[in-house]
């Protein structure tokens, strides 16, 4: 077999964030919350609050006259209106934000009217005004600062611009409606922090500008410190790099043809001798023959876990016997996910948010599996590989090896230890001796459950304090109703949700600084037949926390919640990460709801769902502003959707950005977003989506929903919705992107980006399909328009939209059908490029 050492092949990326250990020691003052608003934006303007003809708030003109809010392209998505009249002095107009240092992402929608004249579309600086990249348009070309051109510019189309500066660096890529057409550009000028967007009309002819949707953000810091991050996105194609599943997003190959040698690959990395995760998106186009997909190892080539392709089943070869984890599709990516305690030569197994554990009937508190090699002490290698003979491929993704932040803060008070008596049995009720820890616990300390099953009802956590679960350690929920009071009887008050939850069983409210973590297991018990009724309010959340400041969830397991397992309701500042989700038991078992928050970064989790995996909700005033979801995977949601914004959806979705995410064996679609209760949706990012075996990818709609779940609130709007390299396989109805006429007026979806986005259809329609009825207010689900009652596109169905830029967009089908890729009805302005 042909071994190759992948140090040349591919990149370390060390990114600062937190280290390998928390720096704490138990009993240590030391607290560590969660980073404030750490996917907030620093910068977003959509301008369709402000009324046309009215000054844009904080905008500065450098001219006489300024700029002013257009009602431009309509009276509902308006945009800054920035013009020079003939003989008028050149005008510019200036936004300053908070300056934002590291990896930053800048991005604007733009049109130019003229071709005469010249414009500075897109300018950055610093807050002492030195420049980091300047866009202009001069005669139909989009020009750099030196006035060297690069791409088309047409006047009357609008063009979604983003630029992703490295202040360390200095250096730039700019992306033009999801093609990067620059790349590793330098600076202007040695800024040091990106914290002024400018655009303007240049000395010259009169002209007009147009900007619209535009936000700048800091690239949130990794919530652990990677000792090993590839995911070879811009790494040269080639042998050993393939654009799969897309060009943006490329993999690592290891392949041979028929009768070959085999091929192999190891990746060294810092040795480890303590706890670590090593987790990795794999994938084998064939079912035949023993292939390596994960295998960690120590320098002498001891191998600590081995998880391989054998046949249809990913297993754990022990070196003696293969144990089937989970069955295996060809050429589906799966989301393995090691955790590694190398002192006790132990380690756990996770695939797509599903922990496969040996077999233990009836265990609560799962075991773990041995070390294939007992000797190993240390690891510090990944090793790849395909045997000989057969053909054969391996493909993996989004590699990374990083220690857990592993060490509880602060004073630790163990609930097993007087005064508190928790039995950890399983068996007796240890509400009481938790709750009274948890009470007890001073400013910055963590109260510890360890070695055992702790049966427990609803726990109020207060400010300032960690609730660790341990790896040897399992919250259990009780089934007694009793045991969760309702929320809403507390004596401050909290939000339940829009009325559909009012119950959890780690609850919090009104505080700040409060961490839920420690590598073991939260079980919601959520079997409990009456529980297994759609709606009702008296079945307890895994978690409730409302109306807090800087939340972390991290390093745990959750399953089987008697119904939505993670819902942090009105937080300002939260991290969720490294968290497997596994709640499939009907019905209404959602994976995370997050609703009315601010300042959201969901990282590295991996979603198994009942019911919506990863959802995104509004109910009050506050909405949903400033949220990264990065590096996750949903696995399955068994009846609705992957990744969704709504249905509840009562004030507004803004500012959000998923990428690098895997979402597969769900139910209805893959990528959601619904206005359908009075809600406003913009500037939402999907980036690097891969789907597998969905009803559809992409569902978007904008509405008005009557009847008993409906507020009956008019439609606001939704613009600035881009997908850019979304891959997906195995769906059987197409994409859907919908506005409802309403009240004689028709709402229309604004400024929709469709860029590089694959569909593999079923297809095999083989009449033309007439345009299907409207929205009628009814519950909004993803399946709408499917069926007999399809509709008449086998790729997008654009339904009252205003605005849409198609890229390098591709669809295929699995039969024959006669639709055309894109069916148009009331779709204004679309473009091809």
């Amino acid at each position: 077999m042909r071994s190759r050492t992948l140090a040349a092949l591919l990149m370390v990326v060390s990114i600062s964030g937190c280290s390998s250990k928390s720096g704490a020691k138990p009993g240590s003052p030391v607290f560590m919350p969660a980073a404030p608003a750490a996917g907030a934006f620093s910068l977003a303007d959509d301008f369709n609050d402000v009324a046309p003809g009215a000054a844009a708030p904080g905008w500065v003109a450098a001219a006489a006259g300024g700029p002013a809010v257009a009602a431009f392209p309509d009276t509902v998505d308006r945009s800054l209106r920035i013009t020079r009249p003939a003989g008028a002095a050149a005008i510019q107009a200036h936004r300053d934000f908070p300056s934002v240092e590291g990896v930053v992402e800048v991005q604007a929608r733009v049109q130019v009217k003229d071709w005469s004249a010249d414009y500075d579309v897109f300018e950055l600086a610093s807050t002492e005004g030195l420049v980091a990249a300047t866009v202009g348009v001069s005669h139909g070309r989009f020009v750099d600062a030196a006035g060297e051109g690069f791409a088309p510019a047409d006047p009357g189309r609008w063009y979604t611009l983003r630029a992703v500066l490295n202040t360390a660096d200095r250096k730039y890529d700019l992306i033009i409606d999801g093609q990067q057409v620059r790349t590793a550009m330098p600076f202007t000028a040695a800024a040091t922090g990106i914290a002024r967007f400018s655009a303007g009309v240049r000395t010259g002819s009169a002209g007009t500008l147009f900007v619209d949707n535009v936000t700048a953000r800091g690239n949130p810091a990794p919530s652990v410190g990677y000792v090993l991050f590839d995911q070879f996105n811009d790494k040269p194609l080639g042998a050993t790099v393939a654009a799969v599943p897309s060009d943006e997003d490329r993999s690592l190959q290891l392949a041979h043809r028929d009768g070959g040698a085999g091929a192999t690959a190891i990746r060294p990395f810092a040795a480890q001798a303590g706890v670590v995760v090593v987790q990795a998106n794999v994938r084998t186009d064939e079912l035949s023959g023993a292939k390596v997909a994960l295998d960690v190892r120590d320098a002498a080539g001891g191998i600590a876990a081995s998880i391989q392709f054998k046949g249809s089943a990913l297993v754990y070869d022990d070196g003696a016997t293969a144990h089937p984890l989970t069955t295996v599709a060809l050429r589906e990516w799966y989301t393995v996910k090691l955790v590694l305690d190398v002192p006790a030569r132990r380690f756990e197994v996770y695939v797509d948010g599903r922990r496969f554990a040996p077999p233990a009937p009836g265990a609560v508190l799962q075991p773990r599996w041995s070390f294939r090699d007992a000797g190993v002490s240390t690891v510090d290698q990944l090793f790849f590989g395909v045997g000989p003979g057969p053909a054969g491929t391996v493909r993996i993704d989004n590699l990374m090896v990083f220690p857990p932040v592993s060490t509880p803060p602060g004073k630790v008070l163990d609930v097993r230890q007087p005064p508190y008596g928790a039995t950890g049995d399983g068996i007796r009720d240890d509400t009481a001796a938790i709750q009274r820890a948890i009470n007890e616990v001073p400013k910055g300390g963590t109260v510890f459950l360890a070695g055992g099953v702790f049966l427990t009802g609803a726990l109020l956590l207060h400010s300032d304090m960690t609730l660790w679960i341990n790896q040897d350690a399992v919250l259990l929920g009780s089934t007694d109703d009793a045991g969760y009071p309702e929320l809403r009887k507390d004596a401050a008050g909290t939000p339940f949700s829009g009325g559909l939850l009012n119950r959890g069983l780690v609850t919090a409210a009104n505080t700040a600084h409060v961490r839920i973590e420690g590598g073991g297991t939260i079980d919601g018990n959520g079997g409990k037949p009456a529980w297994g009724i759609e709606g009702g309010t008296s079945r307890p959340a895994l978690m409730a926390l409302t109306r807090s400041q800087d939340v972390i969830i991290r390093n745990l397991h959750v399953r089987d919640s008697a119904t939505w397992a993670i819902v942090p309701d009105e937080i300002d500042g939260l991290l969720i990460a490294d968290v497997t989700v596994d709640s499939r038991i009907y019905a209404n078992r959602d994976g995370i709801d997050v609703v009315d928050s601010h300042g959201v970064l969901i990282e590295r989790v991996a979603v198994s769902s009942d019911d919506d995996a990863i959802c995104f909700k509004s109910y009050s005033a506050k909405g949903v502003d400033g949220a990264v979801v990065r590096l996750s995977t949903v696995g399955q949601s068994v009846r609705a959707n992957g990744v969704k914004f709504g249905t509840g959806s009562v004030t507004a979705f803004r500012n959000v950005v998923v990428e690098d995410v895997l979402i597969k064996h769900v139910d209805k679609a893959a990528l959601v977003a619904l206005a359908v209760d009075g809600a406003a949706i913009s500037n939402l990012s999907f980036r690097r989506i891969t789907v597998d075996d969905a009803l559809r990818a992409v569902f978007v709609l904008l509405g008005r929903r009557t009847g008993p779940d409906g507020t009956d609130a008019p439609p606001r709007w939704v613009s600035g919705v881009a997908f850019e390299s979304v891959s997906g396989e195995n769906l059987t109805e197409p994409s859907a992107l919908s506005g409802q006429p309403v009240g004689g007026v028709d709402r229309r979806l604004y400024a929709i980006l469709l860029s590089d986005v694959r569909q593999a259809v079923v297809g095999g329609v083989r009449k033309q399909v007439p345009t299907p009825t409207e929205y009628r207010g009814l519950y909004p689900e993803s399946n709408l328009w499917t069926g007999p009652t399809t509709v008449p596109a086998k790729g997008f169905y654009l339904n009252h939209v205003n605005g849409v830029t198609s890229r390098g967009n591709t669809v295929v089908t699995w039969k024959k059908d006669v639709r055309p890729p894109i069916a148009l009805h009331d779709a204004l302005a679309v473009t091809n490029g």
